[in-house]
């Protein structure tokens, strides 16, 4: 039974280190989804730190509205560029 089981953590070892690693592609997408989800953050604390501030609703909700589209205007590339990425992943 251990003859058994060194051969099979032989062929676990046996298998080629680009089998093991993280691909350049797949780097890209990791590094685009973490920059989303700064974005994400960032937008949610802006939003949270609005929602606290003394402001008049009328002045929060157009403060909101603009933190909307600038949150959109950046994260609009990244997603694009993500959306290519994955496309590519499957061809």
């Amino acid at each position: 039974m251990s003859t058994e089981r060194s051969s099979l953590a032989q062929k676990d070892f046996s298998k080629s280190s680009s089998d093991r690693m993280i691909s350049e592609h797949d780097l890209k997408i990791l590094w685009i989804s973490r920059t989303l989800t700064n974005i994400d953050f960032q937008y949610s604390e802006e939003v949270l730190n609005l929602e606290r501030s003394d402001l008049e609703i009328e002045q929060k909700n157009y403060i909101k509205a603009q933190l909307l589209l600038k949150y959109r205007e950046r994260r609009a590339p990244y997603q694009k560029l993500l959306a290519s990425l994955r496309g590519q992943q499957f061809h």
